[in-house]
């Protein structure tokens, strides 16, 4: 039975190997729809994964403005970057409006809310994205990073986000911590 179960759990993972990655559709035909706006779906640190398949000429670098407001975590630089690296871009609460945004090193930002970009043009499309071994499944947004559209390719850099775990509240960590503790001391008493 037991080597039924190893049998199994390696065809699995064989299986899984083969689907490698697969990257997130890409825009195609002029400028991209406007995004709806972004809203945090629940509470949790905001992770975004790397997935441009094919990165711009400029150097880019990815951030998130949390209601209004520009987190100052920037990275998963368009260069440098492989597809599926991971960058925590900061905490985020259910409701919160996220509009995220692209930095080009020596430029401008664009966000995915046109209003706020300098030329009022929209940068990004943005798509739901089911996920492979590399990249979990979230929401991608695909960004161009040239002034008024450029090429309008919208592959310049890529991201896919999620809201990974919740971020328990202080005394509920405390409160955890202490419930850990008491069950380590009373398996060591009974081993006495």
């Amino acid at each position: 039975m037991l080597k039924l179960v190893r049998a199994l759990c390696l065809t699995a993972c064989s299986l899984g190997s083969l689907t490698a990655w697969a990257a997130p559709d890409v825009w195609v035909g002029g400028v991209a729809p406007t995004p709806d706006p972004i809203f945090a779906t629940s509470s949790g640190v905001l992770e975004a994964y790397y997935t441009a398949a094919m990165p711009g000429g400029l150097t880019v670098l990815v951030g998130v403005s949390v209601n209004g407001v520009d987190l100052p975590t920037l990275g998963l630089n368009n260069h440098a970057s492989a597809y599926g690296d991971m960058l925590q871009l900061g905490s985020v609460n259910a409701g919160d409006k996220l509009e995220f945004f692209i930095q080009v090193v020596d430029g401008a930002r664009y966000y995915t809310n046109p209003a706020r970009n300098p030329d009022s043009f929209n940068h990004a499309w943005v798509s739901t994205y089911a996920g492979d071994i590399k990249v979990p499944a979230g929401t991608n947004i695909a960004f161009e990073d040239l002034s008024g559209g450029g090429d309008l390719n919208y592959r310049d850099h890529g991201i896919t986000f999620r809201i990974a775990g919740a971020v328990p509240e202080p005394a509920s960590a405390l409160m955890m911590l202490l419930g850990v503790a008491g069950i380590a001391g009373l398996r060591r008493s009974k081993r006495r």
